[in-house]
């Protein structure tokens, strides 16, 4: 039978009763793999010091899959590579950039999942909260990297693409690539066709414009770009709510920001909420326009599922988003950093609300057209077709 062997960098954590503390949706994928390769999965963890985002316990023999757990920077054991039909690994932590001369003489294939472009890897280091020294060492880190990167990627039998830029940047490296969108939005969670008559007719009867963000809120995010955002739409007499979801390390920054403006008629801050459950229902059916303040070119799923939940983009011109915006036909890009661009671009969509409705409609239909469950499919298929 045909084995599976995932390399993977999710955090876990482990019990002195022998269980595994993992988090949940690592555990629902890796069980998905399962269920679409016709052969054992196996699986390989390295112990860090990680944040686990959604942890629950397990036992090994609930999870489905074959764990292996190695001390931090051992190498992948030689039996594993001799047995595995193929080989899954990200290629984003350079640590496994030695796989393809590894799989030379053995007859299992390689498939390198990448998220980030040399350009997102330095802005991302730039991007931490950590002294010049240290940001400059990083990118010094994945310049001196990228020759050895470039090369491992030529080596692997196939290459999938996570997210438009990295696509661009690392296509031509191989004839067998896949480009998708990772993201959580299954094709029952989609807004629902009553949802989306009831935004219209409510966009449509003057009611204030509802705003919308979620994730985590960290300077990577841009959250406090809100801030200046808002005050200028109240200094202005526009009325609006501004929902916003999540914790982070700018989350009391963010609070004392609300309060020190007097936006707490405008803005309300929420603790993060189950996603399945709570969250896309209230984004779906309380919900007009999603806010992005994100310079950071990297993929971002929460561009798809806030799409899915039928809110369109108004949001910083990234390099991923501006591709998003392309596709989907649902959104609308401003100057990075520019307070008076987006606030004078939500005048105008609350001034006439038809594009916002239309923008609904697309982006439902391209969230469908990217669901979990299609970009998950496309991605194992891909696999058993490169495994033969």
């Amino acid at each position: 039978m045909p084995s599976l062997l995932m390399l993977s960098p999710a955090p876990l954590i482990e019990t002195a009763g022998g269980d595994i503390v993992l988090d949940v949706k690592f555990v629902e994928g890796m069980k998905l793999h399962c269920q679409l390769w016709p052969g054992p999965v196996r699986c390989i963890l390295w112990r860090a010091n990680h944040v686990i985002d959604e942890p629950m316990r397990y036992s090994v023999a609930q999870l489905g899959f074959e764990l292996t757990v190695l001390d931090p920077g051992a190498p992948v054991p030689e039996l594993m590579l001799d047995e595995a039909s193929l080989v899954y690994c990200s290629a984003d932590d350079l640590k496994h950039l030695n796989l393809p001369d590894a799989m030379l003489q053995r007859f299992g294939k390689l498939v390198y999942t990448v998220e980030q472009s040399l350009t997102g890897r330095m802005a991302s280091g730039f991007a931490q909260n950590a002294k010049v020294r240290r940001r400059l060492g990083s990118a010094l880190f994945n310049l001196r990297n990228e020759r050895l990167l470039r090369r491992a990627l030529k080596g692997a039998d196939g290459l999938h693409f996570n997210g438009y830029p990295a696509h661009r940047a690392y296509r031509r490296l191989s004839d067998r690539v896949l480009c998708y969108l990772d993201n959580r939005i299954r094709t029952p969670m989609l807004a629902r066709s009553a949802e989306q008559e009831a935004r219209a007719a409510r966009l449509r009867s003057g009611a204030p414009l509802r705003l919308a963000w979620f994730g985590i809120m960290s300077p990577e995010s841009r959250v406090l770009d809100f801030l200046p955002v808002a005050h200028l739409l109240a200094t202005r007499g526009m009325p609006f709510e501004f929902d916003l979801f999540g914790t982070g390390p700018d989350q009391a920054r963010l609070r004392d920001g609300i309060t020190s403006l007097g936006l707490s008629d405008h803005m309300r801050v929420h603790e993060p909420q189950g996603f399945d459950a709570r969250l896309v229902p209230h984004l779906r059916q309380n919900a007009d326009l999603f806010l992005s303040a994100r310079h950071l070119p990297s993929p971002l799923s929460a561009y798809v599922e806030a799409l899915g939940c039928g809110l369109p983009i108004l949001g910083a011109k990234n390099t991923m988003l501006r591709h998003v915006v392309a596709e989907s036909k649902a959104g609308w890009l401003v100057r990075k950093g520019s307070t008076t661009a987006m606030v004078r671009a939500i005048e105008r969509l609350n001034e006439d609300r038809e594009p916002i409705i239309a923008g609904s409609v697309k982006a439902v239909e391209f969230a469908r057209a990217n669901s979990f469950e299609t970009v998950f499919a496309r991605r194992m298929n891909d696999l058993r077709e490169i495994a033969n």
